[in-house]
């Protein structure tokens, strides 16, 4: 397929769909940003990579950024970091960069005495972070396939392809995966090149940390990605003015009555409550920070048929004044260039051209 594009800005939805759900309809989360003939991920959902393929080339993909690392984030991600490895007309062009959550300090807790359980259930469990993730993935998990594919094949070390980075958080923002997950803070940049400038911020996904939302800044225009999270303060910083922002969505009533009872059953419930956006509150977060088009994805529930999205329209629509959009696999949204735009990054302007958006099956 020809992915050749004019100039310009582009969201590709590679996938929609919100939880560790094996769903027939809708593509694990993640999103494609296009910048001219450049283009990033974000997460790797179960099935997305499929999607990827309609959308971009292995040669146009210069970096992966990982909200978080549930696995309904990552579950795609060892195929988007092999397949593009030196494979004949279907190779990366560049070294590609996968930026996520380092290991944080300690495991996270909601409090000082939610720690001493937590500690005590997860007893000789660590968390990992993204360039061990990255690294695991090349050295452990795909060892036999690499190392067979160097020697039969004369291929070069992946490492030289594939390249993880911890996110740092700035100290001044004193995090702490127990005392302040999110704390009020401001964007700091994580990534640049001369098409885009990739800052992030924490935001609230209740146990997760870090758990970041991402905002890419290019000379055409904004996108921010939410990441998951309860309705957030910092989200609506990173987003302001900005003219896309992708922000996830749930239906809890809707995800509960997928699920029997059982032993877990409560405990899940209070996680999705406390851990996502609910329909009625969304519009709220787009409105804040005045962008230009509020689109809903990572939907919650992903079963075939559970979620009512005419609803969670509906809902986004009272509260936000621009265009929403509850978004499928694989729709595109365009924003089309201002006349003074150009691709030297220092002449980037601070408010870009509200944009139109296309929308496409």
């Amino acid at each position: 397929m020809n992915h050749k594009m004019k100039k310009g800005l582009s969201v590709h939805t590679l996938g929609t769909g919100g939880g560790p759900i094996v769903s027939s309809s809708r593509a694990g989360t993640s999103t494609a940003i296009r910048v001219d003939d450049a283009t990033y991920v974000i997460d790797a959902g179960m099935g997305s990579i499929r999607n990827y393929r309609r959308h971009a080339s292995w040669g146009e993909l210069r970096g992966i950024f990982l909200t978080h690392h549930h696995s309904d984030h990552i579950y795609d991600l060892g195929s988007y970091l092999l397949t593009g490895w030196q494979v004949p007309g279907e190779s990366f062009s560049r070294p590609v960069h996968v930026y996520g959550p380092g290991q944080p300090p300690r495991t996270p807790a909601l409090d000082a005495e939610h720690a001493r359980l937590v500690d005590a259930r997860t007893a000789g469990r660590s968390m990992s972070g993204t360039k061990d993730i990255v690294d695991s993935l090349l050295d452990t998990v795909f060892a036999s396939d690499v190392v067979i594919r160097m020697a039969d094949e004369g291929r070069s070390d992946p490492g030289e392809w594939v390249i993880g980075h911890d996110i740092e958080i700035p100290a001044e923002a004193q995090s702490d995966p127990v005392l302040a997950r999110h704390p009020v803070m401001e964007p700091f940049e994580i990534y640049k090149d001369e098409l885009v400038r990739v800052t992030a911020i924490l935001v609230d996904h209740r146990l997760c940390f870090p758990a970041f939302g991402f905002r890419f800044d290019t000379p055409y225009g904004s996108v921010v990605v939410s990441g998951d999270t309860a309705y957030s303060e910092n989200c609506i910083r990173l987003a302001q003015g900005a003219d896309i922002l992708l922000h996830e969505v749930i239906d809890l009533d809707a995800i509960l009555d997928t699920f029997p009872d059982s032993g877990t059953r409560e405990g899940i419930a209070v996680h999705l409550r406390e851990s996502h956006t609910p329909f009625d509150e969304v519009g709220k977060v787009a409105q804040a920070a005045g962008v230009g088009r509020l689109v809903l994805h990572h939907i919650v529930p992903n079963v075939p048929g559970a979620a009512d999205t005419g609803k969670m329209e509906t809902f986004a629509r009272k509260d936000f004044s621009g265009p929403v959009t509850v978004a499928e696999d694989n729709d595109v949204f365009t924003v089309p260039p201002s006349p003074e735009s150009s691709a030297d990054v220092e002449g980037w302007a601070a408010v870009p051209e509200r944009l139109t958006a296309e929308v496409q099956a």
